[in-house]
Order: C-alpha cells, then sequence, then structure tokens
C-alpha cells in the first residue's frame, strides 16, 4: 500500500478556539490512559495507549499555535 504524504491544513481558528481544542485534547489523552490502565490484557492495552499518545501531541500542536505571533489581521 502507498504511503500517502498529506500537507498540513491552515485552520483560522482564534486564541479561544486553540484553548479549546487544546484542552478537549488533554481531557481525551487522559480518558483514553485512565481506560488502558484498568486493562489487564496488554494486547487491548496498547490502542488505547497510542490514542492517549496521539491526543497529547495534538495537543501540543494546539499550545504551540496559541504561542506563534499572529499574522493577517489586526
Amino acid at each position: 500500500m502507498k504511503q500517502r504524504h498529506h500537507r498540513p491544513m491552515h485552520l483560522d481558528l482564534t486564541d479561544a478556539e486553540l484553548a479549546t481544542a487544546a484542552t478537549a485534547c488533554r481531557a481525551m489523552a487522559y480518558q483514553e490512559g485512565e481506560r488502558a490502565r484498568k486493562l489487564e490484557n496488554p494486547l487491548m492495552r496498547g490502542p488505547l495507549e497510542t490514542n492517549s499518545k496521539r491526543y497529547a501531541a495534538l495537543a501540543e500542536k494546539f499550545e504551540a499555535a496559541r504561542k506563534r505571533p499572529r499574522t493577517g489581521s489586526a
């Protein structure tokens, strides 16, 4: 199967929207991590741990976007 290379999608989000998205991703990362910890079977736990890490990484991206200077509108 061919690997696709995705270009970053540029969204025009306000600071408040970025903060909300980051908070939601942090909450999902926590919830998935907690679900993973409750499972005894490591095969079932793996995908939830992966999801938790992906949500945390996405939250970091939203948080980093909040720190960048805004361009365009004043």
